[in-house]
């Protein structure tokens, strides 16, 4: 497959099957390094960050969290995909393809970055704050607001789209149960958070 990043919109499981075996690991280092940005910029979004810092700290100090994020969601989601695959769906990938299944299913998400470029220049730091007062005054970069929200939600939503194509061909499975795979790695994780912080709340408390 010459252009993966095209190919992989559509021809999600033939894209895949080529690149287990021919994506170099630079390739995916900067495939979730990409993966990160966008990552971060969204993390921002959603704790409201530009209501405690300033929009120049938030373009550069988003992508540096979110790359370190992004990898460590990278390795960690993806060895559990591996696993919960193997062991309870009897797949056929191992860890290694799996992180590169998982990298290059990230691709409709990196597209959300060409998203970014046209709202920092249009909206500034209302796309960070909890109060809107550029958007307030305007019908029409509000509307230009709710459209890339659009955008951006359908976006997010081929990704896990792509995402559970791309596991189900690494083990030879469908997409329903790569979906599935994919979700129950997810709660696996949010267990986990939710256990650590009964215990540490246990602790303060005790």
């Amino acid at each position: 497959m010459s252009k993966p990043w095209i190919s992989i919109w559509l021809r999600t499981r033939e894209t895949i099957r080529e690149s287990l075996s021919e994506t170099p690991r630079l390739t995916k280092m900067v495939l979730v390094a990409l993966f990160g940005i966008v990552f971060g910029y969204d993390m921002a979004v959603s704790q409201e960050l530009g209501d405690k810092y300033s929009l120049g700290l938030i373009l550069w100090g988003s992508p540096l969290t979110g790359i370190l994020n992004a990898f460590i969601y990278w390795l960690v989601i993806s060895w559990l995909v591996y696993w919960i695959g193997s062991r309870l769906f009897n797949g056929d990938g191992d860890w290694e393809e799996t992180r590169t299944a998982m990298a290059w299913a990230g691709v409709p998400f990196i597209a959300k970055l060409i998203l970014w470029i046209p709202q920092w220049l249009l909206f500034g730091k209302d796309n960070f704050t909890t109060e809107t007062p550029l958007l307030d005054t305007s019908v029409g970069l509000s509307v230009l607001f709710w459209l890339f929200g659009l955008l951006d939600l359908i976006l997010a939503i081929w990704y896990f789209v792509v995402l559970s194509k791309s596991i189900g061909e690494v083990h030879g499975i469908s997409s329903i149960l790569g979906f599935g795979i994919v979700m129950l790695s997810y709660l696996a994780v949010i267990l986990v958070l939710v256990m650590i912080s009964l215990v540490t709340f246990g602790l303060l408390m005790g």
